[in-house]
């Protein structure tokens, strides 16, 4: 009875202090909260819960001599502890991003690109997915390739056919498809075309993709984008893409080297969790799903690295210059082999005059150059970045407010100026279709009237 009494006591006290001490509490919290956190994977976040499970240890230390004495088991389990709860955490902090992602935009991500064993990751075919752009979102299609292409399109086969190699800008990120530089020149060469570039591609992907398009299309034109990104993301086996970190092709002295183990980073389920309530139980259930393939990363990664330190498996090659001149060559020489025109064109540059591509990768070669970026510049004289910017950016206007960039990715007004320089070079001529200088005249209208 007396027993009964002194713990009804108890709970009715951490009532009352509950009850009327809540805010002062939650500010406690609060502020403990945001001491241990820290900044987003701060190394002192993982001191402090280091500490604190020391801490936990050592005053519980004394319930646990006996069993710490007598089993190894209960031993390696204790010292294991910490390790443990810190991997853990860090798991945890991968995955908010995720879990936030989910529940913002779950039913309009993750249903356009899976894991590849040969290119990391691609498009799935006839898949239709959304990128958001300021207040609207951008609708994407991709044809029973994997392709990007307008709603509706249907390939002809006709002749002139291009085929597209290249990273976003390429792709045509943040446009609908029938505004990108890809649709607009097709329909200036009278054929048909086939955009095989994909956001967050290097040029190891890019070569893959022509060893794969190229034998089996014999392309008229292969328009191949310059970057010097292209040759860096090629550079690592490694890239961070939606659900964490999984490997990709990657260039090595030996050349062009498959991912170094299965990628399932895509395989995080961000629809099945967009209309679920958003609390702690709903968190460790998606924790519970993704975990598994974040370990398998890690685990797998950690094996790499081994085998990369033994020589096992062949490092990622560090000079620049070398992977462009090794990548473009070869898709310089299927072109030569199956008959098609490789053209180079060059973008990424900013507001900078002329790309100073490596000797040995283009001029030895006498590939023809496109200088997009050069064109961008020189049509409106543009003497700085935020003139270029202004002009060939994405902007909206937020709640009634100024105009902010919603994306760097050129506009449909830039991806028609591309596209006439392209038409120019290709055909050797100075002047463009009809409709062409009366379109562009009509983009310049609209650009002036929205900057």
């Amino acid at each position: 009875m007396k027993q009964n009494i002194k713990f009804t006591v108890y709970v009715f006290l951490i009532l009352v202090i509950l009850q009327f001490g809540q805010g002062a509490i939650l500010k406690v919290i609060t502020g403990l909260s945001q001491w241990l956190i820290g900044s987003f994977g701060n190394i002192m976040t993982y001191l402090k819960l280091s500490l604190i499970l020391f801490w936990i240890l050592g005053i519980t230390y004394s319930y646990w001599k006996k069993p710490f004495r007598q089993s190894v088991a209960f031993r390696i389990a204790v010292i294991l502890l910490i390790p443990t709860v810190l991997y853990a955490w860090s798991l945890r902090m991968q995955m908010l991003p995720m879990y936030n992602l989910a529940k913002e935009r779950g039913e309009k991500v993750g249903k356009v690109y899976v894991n590849d064993d040969l290119l990391g990751y691609k498009h799935l075919p006839h898949s239709t997915g959304y990128r958001q752009l300021g207040f609207r979102d951008i609708i994407i299609y991709h044809d029973e390739n994997g392709n990007r292409i307008p709603q509706g399109y249907k390939h002809t086969g006709r002749r002139p056919l291009v085929l597209y190699l290249g990273c976003s800008v390429s792709y045509g990120d943040a446009v609908f498809a029938d505004s990108t530089f890809a649709y607009y020149l097709s329909q200036k060469l009278g054929g048909d075309y086939v955009n095989a570039a994909t956001s967050g591609y290097g040029l190891s992907q890019m070569v893959l993709k022509a060893e794969e398009l190229i034998p089996k299309l014999k392309p008229d034109y292969v328009v191949t984008q310059y970057t010097t990104w292209l040759a860096h993301r090629s550079m690592n086996a490694y890239q961070s893409f939606l659900g964490g970190t999984f490997p990709i092709p990657y260039f090595s002295e030996e050349g062009v080297q498959s991912p170094v183990f299965s990628p399932k980073g895509l395989r995080i389920p961000l629809a099945d969790f967009k209309h679920t309530p958003r609390n702690g139980w709903d968190f460790t259930k998606f924790y519970a799903r993704v975990a598994p393939v974040l370990i398998y990363q890690d685990v797998m990664s950690g094996v790499t690295g081994l085998k990369m330190m033994v020589g096992i498996t062949p490092k990622p090659l560090k000079d620049a210059e070398k992977v462009e001149q090794y990548g473009y060559g070869r898709i310089a020489d299927l072109c030569d082999k199956y008959g098609a025109k490789m053209y180079v064109w060059t973008t990424g540059t900013g507001w900078s005059y002329e790309t100073k591509l490596p000797p040995a990768l283009v001029y030895d070669r006498k590939i023809p150059v496109i200088h997009a970026d050069t064109a961008l510049i020189k049509k409106f004289n543009i003497q700085d970045g935020d003139r270029y910017g202004r002009l060939y950016g994405h902007w909206y206007k937020p709640n009634g407010k100024d105009s902010v960039m919603a994306d760097g990715h050129p506009n449909p007004f830039a991806h028609q100026i591309i596209a006439d320089e392209m038409y120019k070079i290709i055909t050797g001529s100075n002047s463009l279709p009809a409709d062409s200088t009366a379109l562009a005249n009509l983009k310049i209208k609209t650009v002036k009237k929205d900057v």
